[in-house]
């Protein structure tokens, strides 16, 4: 992981910790793939895993929505659990209401 400038992001994840790990790692390679294909370059990601200091996430995810504007697209790992979770939902809702493009 390295720093990018708040605007460089070019997507935020957004997933469920609890779906199967490999059928989002599958997902993400796929959308990774399409957009080095339209890009010409590896995308930017901001992954809460990579990007939130896990021993403070509390006072990390306070940062939510400048997390979330600071990235051109959401991209959603859907899987079986990922609309019960709240959390999830709120990235949505906070992408959307931040003035994010649904269709991103």
């Amino acid at each position: 992981s390295q720093p990018v400038r708040l605007g460089h992001g070019d997507a935020f994840i957004s997933h469920s910790w609890h779906d199967r790990s490999e059928a989002k790692w599958d997902a993400l390679q796929t959308w990774k793939s399409s957009f080095k294909a339209a890009h010409g370059r590896e995308p930017c990601i901001w992954l809460d895993k990579c990007c939130i200091d896990q021993k403070n996430i509390e006072v990390n995810l306070r940062c939510l929505p400048v997390f979330l504007s600071g990235c051109a697209q959401l991209v959603i790992l859907c899987g079986e659990t990922y609309l019960s979770r709240l959390w999830c939902i709120i990235e949505i809702f906070t992408f959307v209401h931040g003035g994010g493009d649904i269709d991103n």
